[in-house]
């Protein structure tokens, strides 16, 4: 069995103090070294005969007890480890400004004597209690175990593009998808005056209930059958208007948070009026009579033969629709389901697959009866060790049981779990701080893990966003994460709702979640990870009213808080309120409506990420936001009355990932340039915006640019970013690319992804591109109106796997598609021309397009 979250993090905290004892700056001297390693010592013999306790501690109180104390140590110990960094880096800083001159006051800089003493006193106090746990080890019987840690000899898949677009392989589902195809098509009589009639897919969870309806939803006969095709998922209680508000955004792709419900409803009926509709409800839940029937009424102004599909596991729904279509999705046959277990289970490079292996998955498949969830989830768990005996140790566990229930769904679920590393036991019960079908983007989850201590901010094996996307894949290729689909150098996940059921009940008993409603009272003592999620039933908050529990609000135990609601922080005292918390590690306050961020933000000196997208009314960042030496990620995009960006933000030594959105003509004030450890700048919506930087540009380690919707932009400083990766370019009007190619040779080296859009002065490609001849993967060319031919030197692009042109209808040549060896995928839509050219045999453009191998 692999080793426990809690012998993890007694793990991490000793390489901490391990990698401690060799840093030069870790400003230690010798009475508090011999501390640490005092606490070292102790950690190690508590970590020998960890296993031994947490198997032990059943029925036992006091051994519970114990374990809960270890963990307050563990953290604790943390904390004190964390605070000797941030005092370095501090240090680190100020030696910098003192060489250039700029420490302009004695106090700017820590004392080095209050340091030490209050270390001294802290380590003290934590070597007492660590003693006393140890002398208490013989007295519960411990005796030492080695734990497998999981990772030695372990398998993990290629994310192959078969396995990772949508769903992966879809078994089995054939004949389902032509039956309700079937019911789609037919014309049905409308009841009780209703233009629409209900199609339920009903079964429990886990059957593939929303991968069917994907298959249907994305059918080309579908898409013509209707004149509208909307999905819907429903990731809480049913409610018709978060449905009508999803309908909008789904069609008109804009935010409706300032409209009122009848402002929605005018909205709704412009949109669907006199409009054959298919409306797909994914994974709808405790489903009600009154909203239903509210729901129908609003799309009453739809065309007949509209129809709406519902995935549920509530047997009710056809009844409350009054629905005669129902459909009770079955389990896949056996001879269906050993395939798909085989695809998960096995590599499919393989020639021959063992005898004894297949015979051992066999007696597996069958107790599986036809659940895919359960057969991928097996699969992926076998595939990571391919060794007889493990598999016959997984089929001979009572866990391992012939499913008739869905509780027995989530007992297999529970097994995998049970068998991952420690590594990704955290990761995976952390996901559960986010919203039911949250969307995991591979870049934004490195910096989330790294503030909860799972990656390293940085070390010999990698970077956080190299460290994360290891971790990701092994999650899915473990089958955690059922979906996984790329979007140019980015790859998202998502979870299925059984599993994110099953990462909520482990990061409350094991990682010390607490998922709070905005009328909770209080935090509970023990919570490090707080997650605030929006609640439909839970109505408006008052203008400057604040959560109750923020007001009370003493524990510095809190490292992580996430606020998925739009309008709980809507006071400056509410985000005050949170620089209690001196340990906080990770700040999620997007869509707030505060519109001053409060000074007091400066203390908390361990925060590594700070998202406050989608505030339209934060006007100003206090200076004191560059105090932060230990932010890795921070987001202000979205907030659109945000006036100016501070003045000295190069002070964020350790920033790597930057959002904004400002209403400055210039960022050249903000120190943005000076930034050598920025990796992801991404500048959105930003009307002012006519000169990014001027002067020396220091942004050499910078290997993601992207500018969307900045139509006053007229230059970039693209003969500065050497280390660029990729470059995404949309909707900037007076941006001219072509004007970097005079006297520039070599400008992108390194550059794997280009993406243009909506890019009106474009009328060929860049010269500058050739440039990028042996490294360039990815072209996407979108919605550039002007653009007249793809340039002879395309042919160079040896290395181009993805070509996308979209929404060109003055392209009308492609010269040199042909010989691009390498290529994987060509899309070409809305090019009027190019599909005049390209009809197949006598096309004119035929032979250079038929060419092309895949």
């Amino acid at each position: 069995m692999a080793s426990s979250v809690l012998h993890g993090i007694t793990e991490r905290v000793l390489q901490k103090l391990g990698s401690l004892a060799l840093q030069e700056d870790a400003l230690v001297d010798d009475g508090i070294e011999a501390k640490l390693r005092k606490i070292q010592y102790a950690l190690a013999s508590i970590k020998g005969v960890l296993l031994d306790a947490e198997e032990k501690q059943g029925h036992n109180y006091k051994l519970r007890s114990w374990l809960e104390q270890l963990k307050d140590v563990l953290y604790d110990v943390e904390d004190l480890l964390d605070d000797v960094q941030c005092e370095a880096l501090t240090k680190k800083l100020n030696g910098q400004q003192r060489k250039h001159g700029k420490v302009r006051h004695f106090f700017s800089c820590s004392n080095p004597f209050t340091f030490h003493l209050k270390m001294g006193k802290k380590i003290g106090e934590i070597v007492g209690r660590l003693k006393q746990m140890v002398g208490e080890i013989e007295g519960f019987g411990l005796s030492k175990r080695a734990c497998d840690g999981g990772v030695v000899g372990v398998r993990v898949r290629e994310m192959k593009p078969n396995l990772v677009r949508g769903f992966g392989p879809i078994i089995g589902r054939d004949a389902d998808k032509d039956r309700i195809i079937e019911l789609l098509m037919q014309r049905d009589p409308p009841r009780d005056g209703a233009k629409l009639s209900v199609i339920p897919i009903v079964g429990i969870g886990g059957f593939g209930k929303t991968t069917l309806a994907s298959l249907v939803f994305n059918d080309d006969r579908v898409r013509e059958h209707f004149a509208l095709t909307i999905w819907v998922s429903m990731p809480g209680s049913f409610n018709a208007r978060l449905i009508v508000e999803r309908i909008i955004q789904s069609k008109l792709g804009q935010s409706l948070n300032n409209l009122d419900y009848p402002q929605l409803q005018t909205l709704l009926r412009g949109i669907i009026s006199r409009c054959k509709l298919l409306l797909v409800l994914d994974d709808v839940q405790k489903m009600n009579w009154a909203g239903w029937d509210h729901l129908r009424s609003q799309l009453a102004e739809a065309a007949d033969g509209t129809k709406v599909i519902v995935t549920t596991r509530d047997a009710k729904v056809p009844n409350i629709t009054s629905s005669l279509l129902a459909y009770n999705l079955q389990g896949l046959s056996h001879e269906d389901s050993m395939s798909l277990f085989k695809t998960w289970a096995f590599d499919q490079n393989e020639r021959e697959i063992r005898p004894r292996l297949l015979q051992i998955g066999d007696e597996i498949v069958g107790r599986c009866s036809g659940v895919p969830l359960a057969l991928k989830m097996l699969g992926g768990l076998l595939y990571s060790k391919d060794n007889e005996r493990f598999w016959e140790l997984v089929r001979d566990d009572d866990m391992c049981r012939s499913i008739q229930t869905e509780e027995d769904i989530l007992c297999i679920l529970k097994l995998c779990y049970m068998y991952l590393p420690s590594h990704l036991k955290q990761c995976f019960a952390l996901c559960s701080v986010f919203h039911r079908g949250h969307i995991t983007i591979d870049l934004t989850t490195a910096y989330f893990w790294t503030a909860c201590g799972l990656i390293p901010p940085s070390n010999e094996d990698g970077t956080p966003e190299d460290t994360c996307n290891k971790y990701l894949k092994e999650l899915w290729s473990r089958s955690f994460f059922q979906e996984a689909w790329q979007r140019g150098p980015s790859l998202s996940f998502k979870m299925h709702d059984l599993l994110y059921d099953l990462a909520l009940s482990v990061s409350t008993e094991q990682i010390d979640c607490s998922l709070l409603s905005r009328s909770s009272q209080r935090i509970p003592e023990r919570t490090r990870h707080v997650s605030l999620l929006h609640t439909l039933s839970s109505g408006q908050m008052k203008e400057n009213e604040a959560p109750p529990f923020l007001s009370r609000l003493k524990s510095n135990r809190v490292r992580m808080f996430n606020c998925d609601s739009q309008d709980t922080f809507n006071t400056r005292k509410s985000v005050d309120s949170m620089s209690k918390c001196e340990y906080l590690r990770f700040m999620h306050l997007s869509f707030s409506s505060f519109e001053e961020l409060p000074g007091s933000i400066g203390k908390l000196k361990h925060l590594t990420v700070l998202s406050l997208g989608g505030n339209c009314r934060m006007k100003k960042l206090p200076d004191a936001i560059c105090k932060l030496h230990s932010l890795l990620f921070l987001s202000v995009s979205r907030c659109s009355g945000l006036e100016e960006l501070p003045r000295d933000m190069g002070r964020m030594i350790n920033l790597r990932c930057l959002w904004l959105t400002t209403k400055q003509k210039s960022l050249l004030d903000s120190r943005i340039h000076r930034m050598k450890s920025l990796r992801y700048l991404l500048i959105r919506n930003c009307g002012n915006l006519e000169v990014l930087f001027g002067g020396r540009v220091c942004l050499n380690n910078l290997l993601s640019l992207e500018i969307e919707n900045c139509p006053r932009l007229v230059s970039l400083p693209l003969g500065e970013l050497t280390a660029l990766g990729a470059l995404r370019i949309t909707g900037c009007d007076k941006l001219m690319l072509t004007q970097l190619e005079d006297n520039k040779s070599g400008l992108f080296p390194k550059l794997r992804f280009f993406m243009v859009s909506a890019s009106q002065r474009l009328v060929h490609l860049p010269q500058w591109l050739q440039a990028s001849a042996d490294t360039l993967e990815e072209l996407h060319i979108i919605d550039c109106i002007n653009l007249m031919a793809l340039p002879e030197w395309l042919q160079d692009l040896k290395h181009l796997k993805k070509l996308h042109i979209f929404g060109c209808p003055r392209l009308s040549s492609m010269q040199g598609v042909s010989l691009l060896s390498a290529l994987q995928e060509l899309h070409i839509a809305g090019c009027p021309e190019l599909s005049r050219k390209c009809p197949v045999e006598d096309g004119e453009l035929w032979p250079e397009v038929s060419q092309v191998s895949f």
